[in-house]
């Protein structure tokens, strides 16, 4: 059941439910129904309306200390579906040397191991409707692609993400039958989380509750608070929280706020094509019925302790000079996931370009692979791990938002240590590239960026937060426990990418998702136990 706090017509309403969630994206949702299946009441604050048409929302606004970093304002969404609305859909979990302690490079890895999260990863691949193949190498043999992926390398690894098709990255449209009609789901759109009540006996929320911009306000008491508001959201309602108890919540931990990541992305080469076919052989999307797979170089674990550097992948993309038939198809598929109100004008761009789609739609059924649009230019492109450090940080600025409360001020900067990332694919990239014979497919020119001593105005952020909430095994280094729940308090859990005390060389969604799947057994046990 979705109601709009904005449109009712008192002023305060007050309800009692089980679990109480903090947003409606990716891992509010899938948390919200998984509950609801084992009978779990729940209802949920989300600070957005139906739908996000602007691409900055102005409760996004953060005050930045550092470097600009891009993903306070154009990596979040407040909607119902959250991120999910212009999510890019990639899909692949953490290898086992990222989950791991790295004491090379001083991280105490994940409290968790990747086998206590892999009995969810067939349930997370049949929801976005992706395949349940191998993301390595073993998936190369499987689709005959021998001949144009090179495999066995010393020092670079490929793996392969996994695409939802767009009408299912939205998790709002994939669990609407779920989440449209159950009265024993709450949906509060308009309701932005404002005030927590503790308790002073036990130390346990007992109620959180939500305002809109209209002076609307509603209170919920709950068993149980999950906040799932994004990394740097879910962040400042924990310091919000902690100032409220005149910050003596979190007074003996060290984490909270600190050790703020992202991965860093940079254009390091243009490849001048000689075998334009075979370049894309080996490196265009592959689809797998309805979904999509792409190809991933990945620095080996062995190349990263021994240079005791952090996760690098590198990926190969295009560029064109004008917009052709692919583009407009790809915003035509975009307004699908965003809205149910779906333009027809890219449709009619797409049309414009009959000669590129015969082609493509000729190669999907062949090959089954993505055609590239010519003439084009093309570019490798390099995703580094940003290692943790107490430097990087979110924390309450001084200036208030629309409810009085204060904005997250943002410190994130980009450091020598994080650029000798690049240099050190670079050369073993570049030796990869040559020891495989892919000098015939096209030539690497390097662009002088990827040299560490350039400094770092070629690099950006990637809308991959982590680390402010770390998970860990001591309340004093670690907000949350290896069940994210909150150290400080008993009954508050948080299920962000905040919560990974590092970022690997991964995209941290289907992660996210797998740790809100074991959240939501954990909680319903807890609950049906009484």
């Amino acid at each position: 059941m979705i109601e709009d706090l904005a449109r009712q017509a008192d002023a305060h309403r007050t309800c009692e439910t089980d679990v109480v969630i903090v947003g409606a994206g990716i891992a509010g949702l899938i948390l919200a129904t998984r509950l609801r299946r084992k009978n779990v009441r729940v209802a949920i604050l989300e600070s957005g309306g139906r739908e996000q048409s602007a691409d900055i929302h102005p409760l996004n606004r953060t005050v930045q200390l550092g470097d600009a970093y891009s993903g306070a304002s154009h990596g979040r969404f407040r909607c119902l579906g959250g991120t999910s609305t212009r999510w890019g859909g990639a899909l692949i979990p953490f290898i086992e040397h990222d989950l791991a302690a790295r004491h090379y490079l001083g991280l105490s890895g994940f409290p968790v191991g990747g086998a206590v999260l892999r009995p969810y990863l067939a349930e997370a691949e049949k929801l976005f409707g992706v395949d349940e193949g191998s993301y390595d190498e073993d998936f190369v043999r499987q689709i005959g692609a021998t001949a144009f992926v090179p495999t066995n390398d010393r020092d670079v690894t490929v793996r392969f993400a996994k695409w939802p098709p767009f009408k299912k990255r939205n998790v709002a449209a994939l669990l609407s039958s779920s989440i449209e009609r159950d009265r024993d789901l709450e949906i509060w759109l308009n309701s932005t989380a404002t005030k927590f009540d503790v308790s002073t006996e036990n130390g346990r929320i007992i109620s959180v509750t939500g305002c809109s911009e209209g002076k609307r306000s509603i209170t919920i008491a709950a068993k149980h608070v999950v906040i799932c508001a994004g990394a740097i959201e879910s962040t400042r309602l924990l310091l919000l929280l902690d100032r409220q108890q005149d910050k003596q919540i979190f007074a003996d931990c060290n984490a909270l706020g600190r050790f703020f990541n992202d991965h860093i992305s940079m254009a390091v080469a243009n490849i001048k094509a000689k075998q334009v076919v075979r370049l894309n052989r080996m490196a265009g999307f592959r689809f797998i019925g309805s979904a999509m797979r792409s190809l991933r170089f990945e620095l080996s674990a062995a190349v990263q302790e021994q240079a005791c550097i952090g996760s690098a992948f590198g990926h190969i993309s295009f560029r064109t000079d004008k917009e052709t038939g692919f583009d407009a198809l790809r915003k035509f598929l975009r307004s699908q996931q965003r809205s149910k109100t779906i333009p027809l004008s890219p449709l009619v761009a797409a049309l414009r370009d009959v000669p590129y789609l015969a082609k493509m739609a000729f190669w999907r059924i062949i090959y089954s692979q993505l055609l590239w649009p010519a003439p084009a230019k093309y570019e490798l492109h390099v995703v580094a791990e940003q290692l943790p450090r107490a430097s990087n940080y979110i924390a309450l600025a001084s200036e208030n938002d629309c409810f009085g409360l204060p904005l997250a001020a943002v410190r994130w900067q980009i450091e020598a240590q994080d650029l000798r990332t690049f240099a050190i694919f670079k050369r073993h990239f570049d030796g990869f590239w040559n020891r495989r014979g892919l000098r015939d497919v096209g030539e690497l020119d390097w662009t002088p960026s990827t040299d560490s001593s350039m400094g770092h105005t070629a690099q950006t952020d990637v809308y991959h937060p982590g680390g402010s909430t770390r998970m860990g095994t001591d309340r004093h280094d670690a907000v949350l426990d290896a069940n994210l729940r909150c150290f400080a308090i008993p009954n508050l859990w948080i299920a962000s990418t905040s919560a990974f005390p590092s970022g690997g060389g991964e995209n941290p969604t289907l992660m996210l998702i797998l740790f809100t799947m074991r959240l939501a057994d954990h909680l319903s046990s807890k609950l049906n136990a009484g």
